[in-house]
């Protein structure tokens, strides 16, 4: 009989039965790897990078301990999106890739897909293909498999939350095949007791690597855990959230639950339990912590990680339970607190709009609602002031785009702007969720605005209304012949600015007088901002590419550094320490940038395709998909597919930036080990946060450039 390892880590917390079902239906042994143990934590450096989550690592060493035992094959289940209208989170989508690449020559990976999404069957394919690997060639059982697995896993989570249990003892009963024989007793246990809701995580919960935080907590009352709610009393709680319904799955069961308690007061204290680096927490915290406040029940966020000891655990819940909670009026279950309104402030009668920028975006938005007779103001740059007017309102593991937007929109607020207007789109990465939280956070400030959301208008049938009333009333209202006169008169402005772009980074390799295409591209920017029309931009961009090109250049042979990473620190020279330049002022070697991710081309490629554009959107994901198979969101597989392109496209390394805490690039990060060892391409990954130091920063990129310099002279 074939063994295939399953890790005890993330998929198995939520999907256990599920696969075990599917794998037994097809005459397979699953075997799970054993509980975390002082061992399993020492395996975790198996993991290619150090900057994933907790519970990535913990899947890593997990495997690491399937492989040890010699198992068949290894089944890593990639969740796309286990409802439909819903993604999970990026790093359940990337980690069977990670794990992958990471093994690329021994035990076989099985990755079964799950993508509910469009509510179509194109997934079960995947499964079709994981029986053929344990030697059923018959799509009709596999099929079979799959609808009792699907059956088993219904019931269990329903019994589940009727019967009050924590996944832990489901588990356990499960295994010993007694949970559906009808003699599981309803855990009444405590009812006299303080009841203390304890969310989070079910695959950190009940780990080890959480120092046993349930039964810390029992020993001062009944606990309550998020599975305990039934889904659909979680999900019904959500939709007092806009757009609710499309958090990431599990996030929203945590979320749902944390809310079901505090609204209907079933709990006396709320733990939310976290790990280090985890995404989605760093939203769904603000959400519970406020609601938390308003009812007056203490809240407690612990966040851990590989690192963190038991004694300071014990002493702060310790600490936490001798809290008293804010004396309240009696409530009913069903009643509610009204949300919170922000103090009142006198707004002046026009409108004034304030947006967040990337690169000179917001040069070409703010062009484009002049032209609709819409007054705005200039978005600040990214500066320390900026980061810190941000930094003291967000959570603490948000990225740090997040901070930078948010700072700039209290800047705008504080300065005259009566709407804020930020993009949304709820997808794999945490962009579409900043606007709400950003919106929540400056309210509480004290601030008194509207947020425009700009959503993607797709699919039209579902979202064309809500878009259209967003760019109706960002406009001022203006007649639609004049909204598209505009987008397309910004649109125009930020590609000129693009191409020029595209030209200094040539320039600068070859100029003599460095410092000379700097000169002419900072004062083309300016006259572009003043430009009247887009004739006017026209011309400007030929008069500078004129005198570009008349530049005094000489042979210097450069070397071709490619950069990819996550798209707003890639645009953001304050963040990303003005990276472009210095190495345009690397004089020994010479370098020659090559950077296509740009706002031009993401318009290019999502809202006004070309043929060019597509095709090469066709070629980049052509070229990850050996390494990532399916899209973990934002420039995630971009930034894998132009390193696989990288050899043959004639570039000497690669410099790969994202923000600390970005969830697509960290799946991203961990497969470009692998890349640059096959390929042969040097890869320089900077984790950019805000005590990213500028002298470290050079230093990294020099030492990186003498390594592409002694590889050129070597190759010559």
């Amino acid at each position: 009989m074939l063994t295939v390892g399953f890790p005890r880590a993330m998929a198995y917390y939520y999907l256990y039965p599920f696969f075990k079902t599917f794998t037994e239906k097809l005459g397979a042994e699953l075997v799970v790897s054993p509980p975390t143990t002082k061992s399993t934590l020492s395996k975790m450096e198996f993991c290619p990078t150090d900057e994933p989550c907790v519970a990535v690592k913990l899947l890593f060493a997990h495997v690491k301990e399937l492989l040890d035992k010699n198992v068949d094959r290894i089944m890593v289940p990639c969740l796309v999106s286990v409802e439909p209208d819903n993604f999970c989170c990026p790093k359940f989508i990337g980690i069977p890739y990670m794990v992958q690449n990471a093994i690329p020559n021994g035990t076989q990976v099985l990755i079964p897909r799950i993508d509910l999404y469009r509510e179509d069957t194109a997934w079960q394919e995947s499964f079709v293909t994981v029986a053929r690997h344990l030697g059923i060639n018959s799509k009709e059982k596999a099929l079979h498999a799959l609808k009792e697995a699907s059956r088993v896993q219904r019931r269990f989570d329903r019994l589940v939350a009727e019967k009050q249990m924590t996944i832990e003892n489901a588990f356990y009963l499960y295994d010993k095949g007694t949970l559906f024989d009808g003699s599981t007793p309803l855990e009444v246990e405590g009812q006299d007791r303080p009841t203390i809701g304890v969310v989070g995580h079910p695959y950190i919960l009940y780990d080890a690597i959480s120092l046993d935080i349930i039964g810390k907590a029992a020993e001062y009352g009944r606990v309550l855990t998020a599975e305990m709610v039934p889904p659909e009393a979680a999900r019904k709680e959500m939709d007092a959230i806009a757009e609710g319904e499309r958090l990431w799955s599990f996030e929203a069961q945590v979320l749902g639950a944390a809310l079901y308690f505090l609204r209907n007061r079933l709990v006396d204290r709320l733990i939310l339990v976290g790990s280090f680096e985890c995404g989605p927490e760093s939203i769904i915290e603000s959400y519970v912590e406020e609601e938390a406040r308003r009812h007056g029940i203490p809240f407690l966020l612990i966040t851990l990680d590989e690192h963190t000891g038991e004694a300071g655990i014990v002493t702060r819940i310790e600490a936490f339970m001798d809290v008293l909670p804010e004396e309240m009026p009696p409530q009913t279950a069903a009643e509610k607190v009204p949300a919170m309104k922000a103090f009142p402030v006198a707004l002046p009668k026009k409108m004034v709009i304030g947006l967040p920028s990337m690169g000179h975006l917001d040069l070409a938005i703010r062009s484009a609602l002049a032209e609709c007779g819409v007054k705005s103001i200039p978005t600040p740059h990214a500066s320390k002031e900026i980061l810190e007017l941000g930094k003291a309102l967000s959570p603490e593991f948000v990225c740090l785009p997040f901070v930078i937007t948010l700072g700039q929109m209290r800047y705008l607020l504080e300065h005259g702007a009566t709407h804020l207007m930020m993009v949304g789109g709820k997808g794999k990465c945490r962009l579409g969720w900043y606007a709400q939280i950003q919106e929540q956070l400056l309210r509480n400030l004290g601030h008194d605005f509207e947020m425009i959301i700009i959503d993607s208008p797709l699919p039209l049938a579902d979202r064309w209304g809500k878009f259209r009333g967003a760019i109706k009333e960002a406009t001022g209202h203006a007649a639609w012949w004049r909204v598209v006169k505009a987008l397309y008169a910004g649109y125009h402005r930020i590609a000129a600015i693009d191409r020029a772009e595209r030209e200094c980074h040539r320039i600068r390799a070859f100029e003599r007088k460095q410092g000379t295409v700097d000169r002419l591209f900072n004062r083309f920017v300016r006259a572009v901002e003043r430009a009247p029309d887009s004739p006017a931009v026209h011309k400007l961009l030929g008069n500078f590419l004129d005198e570009a090109g008349a530049v005094e250049i000489e042979n210097t042979n450069p070397i071709r550094v490619r950069i990819v990473g996550e798209i707003w620190v890639v645009l953001e020279s304050y963040i990303n320490l003005h990276l472009e330049r210095m190495l345009g002022r690397s004089e020994d070697p010479r370098i020659w940038v090559d950077r296509e991710i740009s706002v031009t081309a993401w318009f290019h490629q999502h809202l006004f395709p070309n043929r060019e554009a597509l095709a090469r959107r066709d070629t980049i994901k052509a070229a990850a998909r050996p390494y990532l198979g399916t899209e973990v969101g934002g420039h995630g597989h971009v930034s894998i597919g132009l390193t696989a392109l990288a050899k043959q496209e004639n570039m000497d390394g690669i410099i790969h930036l994202m923000p600390f805490t970005c969830m697509p690039e960290i799946v991203a990060q961990n497969i470009l080990v692998r890349l640059s060892q096959k390929y042969d391409v040097p890869v320089l990954t900077f984790i950019l946060t805000d005590q990213t130091g500028e002298a470290g920063f050079e230093t990294r990129v020099e030492a990186f450039l003498d390594i592409l310099k002694e590889r050129k002279l070597a190759e010559a």
